[in-house]
């Protein structure tokens, strides 16, 4: 048997946390503690989560600091030497933990694994995502693994955990994962889709969109030296980035539903004109 800590924050995921535990305890082959953190949930939401008390192991309630935090708390909180993430709206397969244990066990070399994942909406909306994994060049510009992965609790403990600061939320995952891997390693992907992770209006990924560049500017002011060593890579990514919103302006402006827009609006702007 291994031993795995499974840390699931928790906040305002009532309708989801259900599945999230039913797919932790059948992991297979493991011997595993589960630790949720109620993140600051409402009232409605953290009694949700007392319905299952007794499939938790350890319950930790605090005031709203976000996941970063939550993830802190809980693995600071655990008592075994393997770590595994587990968002508390997402799942892994049963035998995922099985084999990416057996990855990181026999391999210093190994920092973080992760796997094919299925992104969904749950309704109509599914995606296969491929993640590059691979050494800290593959994660300079983009994260290049799922937020729920599994790593060592030691590695976590050098590089001093999740930044938890306000304006990293949401980026917090790729941020720590160029930490883990700075000092050498790689971040080893399962080739089997092992993971499904949904997006919905309340995720962490849909709250964000707007605030993402604010957030990729606080990671490349805090690893200010490692970003000055690639200066040439990231002006050929930062240009990139900009044809492509370029480009997705230009779709919008050039598609059917902006020029019917246009064309109703034209007699108002008219007559607005006229009285101005």
């Amino acid at each position: 048997m291994e031993y795995i800590s499974i840390i699931i924050p928790y906040y305002n995921a009532g309708d989801y946390i259900g599945r999230a535990l039913k797919f932790a305890k059948s992991q297979k082959d493991i011997c595993s503690e589960i630790i949720v953190i109620d993140d600051g949930s409402n009232d409605h939401n953290s009694n949700l989560l007392k319905a299952y008390s007794k499939e938790i192991d350890l319950l930790i309630v605090q005031r709203n600091k976000g996941q970063g935090a939550a993830r802190n708390r809980g693995i600071s909180k655990s008592k075994y030497d393997y770590i595994l993430n587990w968002d508390a709206d997402d799942y892994f397969e049963s035998d995922f933990c099985k084999k990416a244990i057996q990855v990181i066990k026999n391999d210093n070399n190994v920092k973080l694994v992760t796997s094919i994942g299925n992104r969904t909406d749950g309704k109509k909306y599914s995606e296969r995502i491929i993640p590059a994994g691979g050494t800290l060049n593959n994660f300079l510009f983009d994260n290049q693994a799922f937020g729920s992965v599994l790593f060592r609790k030691l590695d976590w403990r050098t590089v001093d955990g999740y930044d938890e600061a306000p304006e990293l939320r949401g980026f917090e995952d790729w941020e720590f994962y160029i930490r883990l891997l700075k000092e050498g390693g790689i971040a080893y992907v399962l080739h089997e889709c092992l993971f499904t992770y949904f997006r919905h209006s309340e995720s962490t990924t849909s709250k964000i969109k707007d605030t993402r560049y604010d957030k990729r500017l606080y990671i490349y002011k805090k690893h200010q030296e490692l970003y000055k060593s690639n200066f040439s890579s990231l002006m050929e990514d930062t240009f990139k980035r900009l044809e492509g919103e370029r480009k997705s302006r230009s779709k919008i402006i050039e598609g059917i539903d902006f020029r019917v827009g246009r064309f109703i609006l034209k007699p108002i702007r008219l007559i607005k004109s006229l009285f101005n």
